[in-house]
């Protein structure tokens, strides 16, 4: 299975530098042009997708939405709760910054989802997806922090501080269970 993982577009709260979350923010104007764009760039791939996925935040749907319609991709976008963001509990609407990586890092948060829960919350959204799809091509709207949790899984000594751009096309292959990296951040 191939399967690609693309970050939501903006929204104001990104573009503040907050903690979103699972706190339900819409994309902004910014954030829907990022979406028509990896509308674009999905489209220029040349791939027969056979299912898309998304997280039910709205962020991360209606960028599905959006870049579907401009690839000219016909499918249901199916919701999994399994693709939604980290839970990063009362770092919610906080600024992005070291002291809070920090925080996270030492798991010192009332409320957050723990790197390890992360990790494997990730790892089984796309082994559950493979279980469904193989040999198949798959496209998932998600969030920064799924995206890292498969790579801090996956990648020995990811830097979980790396940024992963908005609308950014993440892809990965799944075969036997076993998922490789194959490029991020285009």
């Amino acid at each position: 299975m191939r399967i690609c993982l693309v970050r939501h577009g903006q929204t104001d709260w990104n573009k503040k530098h907050l903690i979103q979350g699972r706190i339900d923010t819409l994309l902004n104007e910014d954030g829907r042009m990022q979406s028509r764009l990896a509308g674009q760039k999905i489209k220029k791939l040349n791939i027969k997708w056979d299912a898309v996925y998304s997280s039910p935040l709205k962020r991360a749907y209606e960028t599905a939405q959006i870049a579907c319609d401009v690839a000219g991709i016909n499918l249901p976008i199916i919701t999994l709760d399994e693709l939604m963001e980290r839970d990063f509990g009362d770092l919610e609407g906080k600024v992005v910054g070291e002291e809070n990586y920090e925080l996270m890092k030492n798991g010192n948060v009332r409320g957050l989802e723990k790197l390890p829960d992360l990790e494997k919350r990730s790892v089984n959204a796309i082994l559950n997806i493979y279980k469904d799809n193989k040999d198949s091509n798959v496209l998932l709207f998600t969030h920064s922090q799924i995206i890292k949790g498969l790579l801090s899984y996956l990648v020995e000594d990811f830097d979980f501080t790396c940024m992963l751009d908005n609308s950014s096309l993440n892809f990965f292959e799944v075969e036997n269970d076993i998922i490789k990296v194959i490029e991020i951040n285009k």
